[in-house]
């Protein structure tokens, strides 16, 4: 994803107000951002290592809405930056 798009996704979210409910470990994280991406068809997989996405990959307009969810999942369930 451009810069421009990651820090605009960035500031918008910052606006959102969502408390941590809990910590999550970085498999659990991976394994929750992937059934969110799921119910927006990207095929997508949680594992240990990351997320794996399907043969096509993501294309370049979903960028935006992956990035964001993973923002928002790390926000809720208190994950550290580096992992997002």
């Amino acid at each position: 994803m451009t810069e421009p798009t990651r820090s605009e996704v960035v500031r918008t979210l910052a606006a959102v107000p969502v408390r941590a409910s809990r910590q999550m470990t970085s498999t659990e994280y991976q394994f929750r951002v992937s059934e969110i991406l799921r119910l927006f068809d990207i095929e997508a997989v949680g594992s240990e290592w990351g997320v794996i996405y399907g043969d096509k990959g993501v294309e370049l307009e979903d960028q935006p809405l992956i990035d964001a969810i993973r923002i928002l999942v790390g926000k809720r369930f208190d994950i550290p930056e580096s992992l997002m």
